[in-house]
């Protein structure tokens, strides 16, 4: 083996390494990227459950003490009669699913969209085997973003001092 044989088996080797960091780091950013706003979207739907819940809870509380509490003839029966079902329609748990259901799945859809370039980017870094040329653009993409998210929202540079 000569001297240049060996030189060319090393430049080959690292042309061909050359490309792999940049395309690990890709995709471990678009699976960063993915985890991230899974878990942002938990708890933002988690959080917008509870709100929506005791919003449409206190209207209808609201609503349903105003119907049943007003009596058209004083009767003490009939006043015990709507206290219970007044009592019984407060401990009904069917309002309480549906209304957390959709204020979970109100707040995961806006969490969703307003993510919705990283998560293209993030599936671009993840699934171009054919085209690296644009995973690698994708994850550039994905570290830049990074990095204006650590520097603009985690740090605080370049945000107004109130």
């Amino acid at each position: 083996m000569t001297l240049v044989s060996i030189l060319n088996n090393l430049g080959h080797a690292a042309w061909k390494f050359s490309g792999k960091p940049l395309e690990l780091t890709s995709k471990a950013l678009g699976v960063v990227t993915i985890a991230s706003v899974a878990y942002d979207t938990h708890i933002n739907g988690k959080e917008k459950s509870i709100v929506t819940d005791r919003i449409e809870t206190a209207d209808r509380y609201e609503k349903n003490y105003r119907q049943y509490m007003s009596l058209d003839k004083q009767s003490q029966t009939v006043a015990d009669c709507k206290n219970s079902w007044f009592n019984m329609q407060k401990s009904f748990s069917w309002f309480h699913i549906f209304s957390r259901a959709g204020g979970y799945f109100a707040g995961a859809a806006h969490t969703i969209l307003s993510n919705l370039p990283e998560l293209a980017l993030s599936a671009v870094a993840l699934r171009t085997k054919n085209h690296k040329f644009l995973g690698k653009t994708a994850g550039i993409m994905l570290g830049i973003n990074a990095l204006k998210t650590f520097v603009y929202d985690i740090a605080g540079v370049g945000k107004d001092k109130e």
